[in-house]
């Protein structure tokens, strides 16, 4: 077949790829504003009718569980974006950004259940961090009554969101800096008099915002709309809207459904205003900015004081990261405690209690975890191959693929799973995949696209002087050249399946259990050395296929060392 005969094949290759991705996302919106308005006959509802939206302003405790919802989502977000700068401003165009980067990058493999689960075992008043000063500094020799994970004010899920989110916004953070050439930029503004702090917030720190709008906005929306995460270190007296949205979902009674929907339409306008309110922050920090450099103010300040608050900035934005790592730890120490009473720092008796007492049903997790990561990133890295080699000059369109991540997960998965349900597809293992598939191909192309376009297409011109045709010069030229990011790509869209747990929920209707979900199942109420054993099995999967597309890489590179990607 020649490439004249291919053309036209090519043409619609991205066009079923858009509507794969984006036809989920627009029927599950259609199924949520239907019931919002009283009219949805599956469920009963045969008029237009204000009766949804006023028994929505009806629940109790609602104006709170907003409110929260935005705290927790505007500081989280904040957060983690000042400390990514600061590290960023610390560490850029210094050798130890690379070895900072290879010490927390875990951190963004493992799920954020698993880091909410560690921030459990560590932060709670019978915790890990309580055991390791009592009794000899506290005198404790029971658990202290503190009211510290959950909290009332929501810091406990903040927390664990900043640390799950500061990894992420920091290599995004690193692949934006070498966009800009951000070295340069900081010595010619420390030659025109600037300290290295002040060079960072005035000259790169502008540039390099407008380049993370994107990850910024994904980090807003999902923190707004996080679930697991807040199951388990949220109040759930009131709980923040998205958990309220779940649970009137799950009520047996028929008419919450429509509350629930005028709930997920509440869920997108909220993300809406959260973004609204960072877009007008930024504006505002935009116009310092230029004020500041217009009026030629240096914000010099001592050299002893600026080392300080490097080494405070530095400290501030790797607790965070050090909490949950350390978190991470407890959770695998009560994964193989049989006995660990408190005060005791460590268990007393070793064992395998948990993984007996979790049994058959975490192993089929784990199987069917591994199974539907495998797949969901094998058929994403296809799609996300087949949009970058058709889609040379049709990247207008790429934007539209990001709007899973930019709509509140709870919003049209409410919607969606409304409609499988009508269709007879809920529950299925497919249906399952290709929800999957619509998170994950986002991450996957965001992953592989930059590296995938700043290919140096003379390696293929030669190739095809030697008389190589197009499917040759792509498998045995484009292929090895680009393994190393195709496999990374691949391990990031494995990780990434592995944390949905709206999706698993929405999609599956319960029927089919994942880590993450029985992890979420666990922490309310089953015994820390099972919930630890879940939390294990969840480091452990993403790990493997991490390391896995590393041996690869390095065992398939030796015959291409001489490139560099």
């Amino acid at each position: 077949m020649t490439t004249a005969n291919l053309r036209p094949l090519t043409a619609c290759v991205p066009a079923c790829i858009l509507l794969a991705v984006l036809a989920p996302v627009l029927a599950g919106l259609i199924g949520a504003v239907l019931p919002a308005t009283g009219w949805f006959p599956p469920l009963g509802g045969q008029r237009l009718s204000v009766v949804p939206l006023t028994a929505f302003l009806a629940e109790p405790g609602l104006a709170r569980s907003v409110l929260l919802s935005i705290f927790t989502a505007l500081t989280a977000t904040a957060l983690s974006y000042l400390l990514a700068m600061g590290l960023l401003a610390v560490l850029v165009g210094t050798g130890a950004a690379g070895r900072l980067v290879r010490l927390i990058s875990p951190l963004l493999s493992v799920p954020h259940i698993t880091i909410a689960v560690g921030f459990l075992f560590l932060l709670q008043p019978s915790g890990w961090l309580t055991r390791l000063i009592s009794p000899w500094a506290t005198g404790w020799d029971r658990p202290p009554l503190l009211n510290l994970v959950p909290d009332e004010a929501g810091w406990a899920l903040i927390i664990g969101m900043v640390a799950k989110e500061v990894p992420f916004l920091l290599l995004m953070g690193l692949s934006a800096a070498s966009q800009i050439d951000a070295r340069r930029l900081l010595d010619e503004a420390r030659l025109l008099g600037r300290g290295p702090l002040a060079a960072w917030a005035l000259v790169v720190q502008p540039q390099l915002g407008r380049r993370l709008v994107l990850p910024v906005m994904i980090v807003l929306v999902f923190s707004v709309s996080v679930v697991d995460m807040a199951l388990v270190l949220a109040p759930l007296t009131p709980a923040p809207l998205a958990v309220r949205i779940l649970a009137w979902f799950r009520d047996p009674d028929l008419s919450f459904q429509f509350i629930a929907a005028v709930g997920a339409l509440a869920q997108i306008g909220l993300a809406g205003l959260c973004c609204l309110v960072w877009a007008a922050a930024a504006h505002i920090w935009a116009r310092a900015v230029r004020s500041v450099c217009a009026r030629g103010w240096r914000l010099s300040v001592p050299y002893r004081m600026a080392r300080a608050g490097h080494a405070l900035l530095l400290a501030a934005s790797v607790l965070p990261c050090l909490l949950a790592a350390l978190g991470l730890a407890s959770s695998l120490i009560w994964a193989f405690a049989d006995i660990w009473r408190f005060p005791d720092a460590l268990p007393t008796r070793w064992g395998l209690r948990g993984w007996a007492l979790g049994g058959d049903g975490l192993v089929r997790a784990a199987v069917t975890s591994a199974s539907l990561g495998l797949s969901a990133a094998a058929v994403s890295v296809l799609a996300a191959l087949l949009w970058l080699e058709t889609t040379t000059t049709a990247r207008r369109t790429e934007g539209l693929m990001y709007l899973p991540l930019l709509i509140p997960q709870i919003a049209f998965l409410f919607g969606l799973q409304i409609l499988l349900i009508w269709l007879g597809m809920d529950g299925r293992l497919v249906t399952l995949l290709w929800v999957h598939v619509v998170f994950v191909f986002p991450y996957v192309l965001l992953s592989l696209g930059p590296s995938w376009r700043r290919f140096d297409v003379r390696f293929a011109d030669v190739a095809a002087t030697l008389g190589a045709g197009p499917f040759a010069r792509f498998w045995r030229v484009k292929l090895p050249i680009l393994l190393i990011p195709l496999l990374t790509a691949f391990a990031v869209g494995f990780a990434v399946s592995q944390a949905l747990y709206l999706p698993t929920i929405f999609a599956s209707n319960g029927r089919v259990a994942t880590l993450t979900t029985e992890a979420v199942t666990l922490a309310a109420g089953a015994g820390r050395q099972t919930l630890g054993a879940a939390s294990a099995l969840q480091m452990a999967l993403p790990l493997m296929v991490f390391l896995g597309a590393d041996f690869i890489s390095r065992l398939r590179f030796r015959r291409f060392s001489w490139f560099r990607v």
